[in-house]
């Protein structure tokens, strides 16, 4: 078994990873959207993101990885450098 296919995450799962990391609806995220426009993605909620991400993609992001991180767009980059986002 390829393991790689195994912690692949489609854009539509990954917004709603995202959404449950930040406590938002998911109606609220798009690509687009600004981390200071979702109120969730404060420090909590980025130590979230970041243990959601080491558990089931194995990407550790460095504090400071995560605070370049300033649009969801950015997060959905990660993933995809990491192939981690299916196309």
């Amino acid at each position: 078994i390829d393991d790689t296919t195994m912690n692949m995450i489609s854009t539509p799962d990954a917004m709603k990873m995202l959404a449950e990391a930040f406590d938002e609806s998911i109606a609220n995220l798009k690509p687009d959207t600004a981390r200071d426009a979702v109120p969730g993605w404060d420090s909590m909620g980025a130590l979230t993101l970041m243990a959601e991400l080491d558990e089931r993609f194995g990407i550790e992001l460095s504090a400071d990885e995560s605070k370049s991180m300033t649009r969801i767009e950015d997060v959905l980059a990660l993933l995809r450098r990491h192939g981690a986002l299916a196309a």
